[in-house]
């Protein structure tokens, strides 16, 4: 039997026990529960529930949510998330413990847009610390890169890494670091807090010495971890009601200011601008350095002509034997290609497949200059889901390039957990990272997630091609 048909029946069998004025709506509530039980099993609870869902639940159909072992969380943005009550008191211990860590120990959230200049607030607070043990840490190599190269020269009394490096991450899933042999710093700074999930956040608190300073900084605008519930949307809005103190917000952007027309499109976006006045805006600016192609079956042939040169580009440096390591990366970050989903017509698999022309199963077989991504966390090689990279000769064949915390390091392509072809990434993926240009696509849909499109266009340093059914047509979710 299939997860699918398991949920299924779990969710059947829930609402045969069930009073009978949930009963009453179990048409409305089944699908909501299956989808509820799946995203257990995957682990990425809570279930987002759009603003629509919650009108075609009605008022009664909420009420009769709350009549099972449910917790319905209404985003004060707009739509809800739907949680079993064990994993919602749990996130709710885990909010608790870290405002009386930041509280007791003069800790502090800070949020802001992209380009708000988080890290230069982070560079100001750590000349308070100066001296004191202090881990710098990041979810993924190529973020934790972004932090180090962004804050040198470190002292010597400064470790730059990512969150599961720093805690000994085992192969089971553990960690070797927690209360038991604490991490030997006084101050820890987390960046791009919004792509930790509760479990990682437990497992870093549980490793903090008692006495640690923590700075956590993110951005609320951007997509939640991809496997469970995060802990920033919630965490900002417990300390802006009860420890203010505790949080600082960075509200104007020097990278996406009024200057450009990308940059008063993202802070429309971030504003909560409707799907209407987007498109109008898209309408108007169309040709600076936001490009918007209405999608089509057929890619538009200079965005083609775009990845192909990108493409070649990369082969071309990395067959290059006077073209060093940090080079070959550095070109890397010249281009990104995003897309929202990995399988369909404009998903990253097919895209790949198309443009890279590569067995994606063999990736021995992988000719250089092909991008790629870590599928895996692989505690030993110190590598993390998300690292990216590129596929270089080496001395015994095909060799990776990854960018990581202490600059590229080269492994033996075999070893690479879980690797995937990646001149085409998905937006969740791209968090972290950078590129001078980004090329978007969004599929047809009925509608799309705000953070989705805000964290694609906010990973391009200069310009956005967005290649996207027209936004009036879609309802822009949370």
């Amino acid at each position: 039997m299939s997860e699918t048909s398991r949920c299924l029946r779990a969710a059947e069998r829930l609402l045969q026990l069930a009073p009978p004025v949930v009963q009453q709506h179990r048409e409305a509530l089944l699908p909501l529960l299956e989808q509820l039980l799946l995203r257990q099993q995957e682990g990425a609870e809570p279930l987002p529930l759009a603003a629509s869902d919650l009108e075609k639940l009605g008022r009664e159909g909420c009420s009769a949510l709350t009549q099972l072992p449910l917790e319905l969380v209404i985003n004060p943005q707009g739509g809800a998330q739907l949680w079993s009550r064990r994993r919602q008191q749990q996130q709710q211990r885990l909010l608790q413990e870290l405002l009386l860590r930041l509280d007791l120990h003069n800790g502090m959230l800070l949020t802001g847009g992209a380009g708000t200049g988080k890290t230069t607030l982070v560079r100001e607070l750590l000349q308070e610390e100066e001296g004191r043990p202090t881990w710098l840490l990041a979810p993924t190599g190529k973020a934790a890169a972004r932090l180090r190269e962004t804050l040198s020269p470190l002292p010597e009394t400064m470790q730059c890494a990512t969150v599961h490096r720093a805690l000994e991450a085992d192969a089971e899933g553990g960690y070797r670091r927690g209360s038991h042999r604490p991490l030997e710093a006084e101050v820890v700074v987390v960046d791009e807090v919004s792509m930790l999930d509760a479990a990682l956040m437990q497992a870093l608190l549980e490793a903090l010495p008692p006495a640690a300073r923590l700075i956590l900084v993110g951005d609320p605008a951007q997509l939640p971890p991809i496997g469970g519930s995060g802990v920033l949307d919630a965490l900002e809005l417990k300390l802006q009601e009860q420890q203010p103190e505790r949080h600082r917000h960075l509200e104007r952007s020097h990278r996406f200011n009024d200057a450009t027309a990308l940059g008063r499109f993202v802070q429309q976006l971030r504003r909560g601008a409707s799907s209407a006045d987007l498109q109008l805006q898209l309408d108007e600016l169309n040709g600076e350095n936001l490009h918007w192609w209405t999608l089509q079956e057929t890619w538009p042939r200079p965005l083609l002509q775009r990845i192909e040169q990108h493409r070649q580009q990369l082969r071309q440096t990395c067959l290059d034997e006077g073209c060093d390591d940090t080079s070959a990366l550095a070109h890397l970050d010249e281009l990104m290609v995003l897309s929202p989903r990995r399988r369909g017509r404009y998903g990253i698999d097919q895209l790949n497949s198309r443009w890279l022309q590569l067995d994606p199963t063999e990736p021995r077989r992988w000719p250089a200059g092909t991008p790629l991504l870590v599928g895996r966390n692989d505690a030993g090689l110190g590598l993390a889901n998300g690292d990216r990279g590129l596929v270089r000769p080496g001395e015994m064949g095909p060799e990776a390039v990854i960018a990581s915390s202490e600059g590229p390091v080269r492994f033996p392509i075999a070893l690479i957990p879980a690797p995937e072809p990646a001149l085409a990434m998905t937006v969740h993926k791209s968090q972290g990272s950078q590129a001078v240009e980004v090329i978007a696509v969004i599929p047809p849909a009925t509608s799309i997630d705000r953070r989705l499109l805000y964290t694609a266009l906010t990973r391009a340093r200069q310009r956005v091609d967005l290649f996207s059914p027209r936004l009036d047509t879609l309802e822009l979710s949370h």
